[in-house]
């Protein structure tokens, strides 16, 4: 038995030493803006931000690409360094709050939204890249403020190198841009 328990184990050793060393795998995260481009003052807005939708293929830490053949890549050694629907609804939430200093924030299903506070659903269908080619964020959103509903279609295409830091920057910069465009929804401007 002792035989058998020493070949396996000088099998598994070899089987981990063949081939070439693991890539070291980078970690990435979506940032809020330090300083918001545009600030509406005295909005004492309730915002309760809800994520209704999140495709399945963006729900795991590798980093989402898509190739010219229409089909998805998952990177082995690019990773998201949280959740990316966590990290996308904090970096909106900073964002919002930064832009609406006078607004009280809420992330459902986390924290209690108050009952007559503006609903602001985001429905995320698209957010990845194809290296040396383009983003890809396609987001739409609903406010909705009691008895008056606003929709809206957030498409963002920026165009990127072949770096996984530049597809990050890129779709991070979406995030900003898709952040503005609702604090001035939710502002009223």
């Amino acid at each position: 038995m002792r035989y058998i328990l020493s070949i396996l184990l000088l099998l598994c050793t070899s089987c981990i030493q063949i081939g070439s060393p693991p890539q070291p795998i980078q970690h990435y995260l979506l940032e809020s803006w330090h300083k918001a481009p545009i600030v509406f003052p005295g909005n004492t807005l309730n915002i309760d931000i809800q994520l209704i939708n999140f495709p399945d293929y963006l729900d795991r830490s590798q980093i989402v690409t898509r190739n010219n053949n229409h089909s998805i890549c998952f990177s082995d050694s690019e990773h998201w360094a949280e959740p990316l629907q966590d990290n996308l609804t904090r970096v909106i939430r900073e964002n919002l709050t930064l832009i609406l200093p006078g607004a009280r924030i809420s992330v459902s299903p986390w924290e209690n939204a108050s009952a007559d506070g503006i609903k602001l659903k985001l429905m995320v269908n698209n957010f990845f890249g194809k290296l040396s080619d383009q983003t890809q964020i396609d987001i739409r959103w609903t406010i909705n403020n009691n008895d008056q509903i606003i929709q809206g279609h957030f498409i963002d295409r920026q165009p990127i190198d072949n770096s996984y830091e530049n597809l990050v920057t890129k779709l991070n910069n979406g995030i900003n841009r898709l952040s503005l465009e609702l604090a001035k929804k939710l502002a009223g401007q």
